[in-house]
């Protein structure tokens, strides 16, 4: 039979385990702020929309041509991805805890 022992207290330890939690505390904050100014927008093009101020199509072109010439924008995101560490379980609650409290 194996014994769990404590992990130790070292330096070492704290930074991979705290470093993680930071950066997905800071991202789920980040993450919660976009999505609140996306829905916020989204409802004023709507309500100008009804309102009659804009038509659908002066709203959708843009939009499709952004995402059209968008290649550069998602090979940045891309790379700025790679750097995470989603697959630490301290990433994954800080993301959580920042999503839902901040």
């Amino acid at each position: 039979m194996t014994a769990v022992l404590p992990p130790d207290l070292s330096t070492t330890f704290l930074v991979t385990v705290i470093l993680p939690l930071a950066i997905g505390f800071a991202i789920g904050i980040l993450i919660k702020q976009v999505a609140k100014v996306g829905i916020t927008i989204a409802a004023l093009i709507l309500l100008l929309i009804i309102a009659g101020f804009i038509s659908p199509e002066q709203v959708l072109k843009p939009l499709i041509g952004f995402l059209k010439s968008s290649s550069e924008a998602k090979e940045w995101v891309e790379r700025v991805a790679g750097y995470l560490p989603y697959a630490s379980v301290t990433f994954i609650v800080g993301l959580i805890v920042g999503f839902l409290m901040g």
